[in-house]
């Protein structure tokens, strides 16, 4: 039964965050593909992004330790650890795809994050 519950778990996250191999080699977030990316707001930015995401994968990453603790099963582990790792892939092709997105959409760097006229002379011209 546990390892059931554990099975389930592991499904539920995986098809809402579309965690499988597949899905994390073809990456929606190509540079060629404009189909907008899973669960993300259109004006939400790279670092609102990556917050979000360390949260949600310390949560997963805090129930994986959880079971894992429990010693259900060598099956369950597996998976709970094959679980996080898929989570931590398919996490890093969304924030690159929207750093992508931020940088295609968005004026150069200097408007968000303004430089003194000391510094100037820094900045790539």
């Amino acid at each position: 039964m546990a390892l059931d519950i554990v099975k389930l778990y592991i499904s539920l996250i995986s098809q809402f965050f579309n965690l499988s191999d597949m899905a994390v080699m073809a990456s929606p977030s190509g540079p060629n593909n404009n189909i907008p990316l899973p669960h993300l707001p259109k004006n939400s930015h790279s670092i609102s992004t990556a917050h979000y995401l360390i949260k949600i994968l310390a949560e997963v990453h805090e129930t994986v330790n959880e079971l894992n603790a429990m010693e259900i099963s060598s099956e369950a582990a597996s998976g709970l650890r094959n679980l996080l790792e898929s989570a931590k892939w398919r996490f890093e092709d969304i924030l690159i795809g929207s750093w992508l997105r931020g940088r295609r959409d968005s004026s150069p760097c200097k408007t968000v994050f303004p430089v003194c006229h000391r510094c100037q002379h820094l900045l790539p011209r």
